[in-house]
């Protein structure tokens, strides 16, 4: 591996690195030689055994050890960039509490923040897929795609006793893998996110051929980010348990069909016991085939996840969103006092879509309340789909 740019990246960091090959300390930057000589000695001798943990605390500062092809770079965990943290926590708890998908707000915030001109959110799909639900790359968010997991660069990640934390120096001339979303050369570093249950979910990751951002900062904002996704994530089921309710759609990550069969069920039942009435909106995307047919699918895909993005931030803790197939979403909203403004809201993502699409967008929404119907779910459905196709048969549509 070429060192270069790794070493010019921690060589002015306030985080003591030292840099391995073969077991002997090939490189370290100024804050290690600052360092006591028992001190330094100990770190050495410590990385130098491949048996030894990953982790080491070392006079109160905590050491890491980070796999990096043939290299083993060794970094303080001690120095953390705190306003930057915070910036992460203020913007990324909300967007989680609000049903947000880490994966795809994750790549914006944490390029921003750190100063990478890439970043990516990718899950895993099966064995041998990756899901690229966010993709940040010169200044924008880019359409969501599938890739292949043996031509990604994080393939390694997914190896069974792989470390969590990668660290390539990419050069396409020389790569055994040929990535596609990556360049010519630069710096690569990927962090896996584990289900609690220690089970791979997907991974973040961020490059570039040239950043200025400490790359200890970036290792430990990545972390802390796969930390709490991996916290906040319901206990994962095994594929074999897991029910036709809980199966998520692949682009959206939003339940489907059956769970929404399933929730009405319950909202019935409650229907039946307290008397509790429920808001149901079957919202379609009116210029989707448009989009479609003028820009392509990726770019139809990238609207219906940013749509999707921003129904969840309109939902309360108790409502649930459901993709209902094509362009079409259901928003279910218990009530319990007087129906929550839902058309207004829907009105403002309206706006808010148009305004960062740069063209006009329009989604109609259909609205009904159990109550309407006696507490029929099946006749709930008939009813929202009946008015929302009179709204567009107003509109022309």
């Amino acid at each position: 591996m070429k060192t270069r740019i790794l070493t010019r990246l921690l060589a002015d960091t306030s985080a003591p690195a030292l840099l391995l090959k073969d077991s002997k300390a090939e490189w370290s930057n100024e804050a290690f030689e600052q360092l006591p000589k028992k001190q330094r000695k100990s770190i050495v001798d410590w990385s130098s055994d491949s048996k030894n943990t990953d982790i080491l605390i070392s006079q109160g500062v905590i050491f890491e050890r980070l796999k990096t092809d043939e290299h083993y770079l060794i970094l303080a965990c001690g120095h953390r960039a705190g306003q930057q943290q915070r910036a992460l926590l203020q913007e990324l708890m909300p967007a989680l509490a609000s049903g947000s998908d880490p994966f795809f707000i994750l790549p914006q915030l944490l390029a921003s923040l750190l100063d990478w001109p890439e970043a990516a959110g990718c899950k895993l799909q099966g064995t041998d897929k990756l899901a690229l639900m966010g993709h940040w790359s010169g200044q924008q968010l880019l359409p969501p795609q599938t890739l292949e997991l043996k031509n990604s660069s994080a393939a390694p990640l997914y190896q069974q006793g792989q470390p969590g934390t990668l660290i390539l120096e990419w050069d396409r001339n020389e790569a055994r893998v040929r990535d596609p979303l990556l360049g010519d050369q630069g710096l690569w570093i990927a962090q896996r996110v584990d289900s609690r249950n220690g089970n791979p979910l997907g991974h973040l990751s961020l490059w570039g051929a040239e950043k200025t951002a400490s790359l200890a900062d970036s290792i430990h904002l990545m972390q802390l980010c796969a930390d709490l996704i991996s916290a906040w994530q319901p206990e994962q089921l095994e594929s074999s348990e897991r029910s036709p309710a809980l199966q998520l759609d692949p682009l959206t990550q939003l339940p489907g069909r059956d769970a929404l069969d399933h929730t009405l069920a319950g909202s019935e039942q409650e229907r039946k016991q307290s008397g509790r009435d429920c808001l149901l909106a079957l919202i379609d995307i009116d210029s989707l085939s448009a989009i479609n047919n003028l820009h392509g699918q990726h770019e139809g895909d990238r609207v219906l996840c940013q749509f999707a993005d921003r129904l969840r931030h309109i939902c309360r803790p108790d409502d649930h969103l459901f993709r209902f197939g094509g362009d079409e979403f259901v928003l279910l909203l218990p009530v319990k006092h007087t129906p929550p403004p839902l058309q207004q809201r829907l009105d403002q993502i309206n706006r808010a879509m148009t305004q960062t699409l740069g063209s006009a967008f329009h989604a109609s929404a259909g609205l009904a309340l159990l109550s309407e119907v006696n507490g029929s779910g099946d006749e709930l459905l008939l009813l929202a789909d009946s008015r929302l196709r009179k709204e567009k048969k107003q509109r022309g549509i």
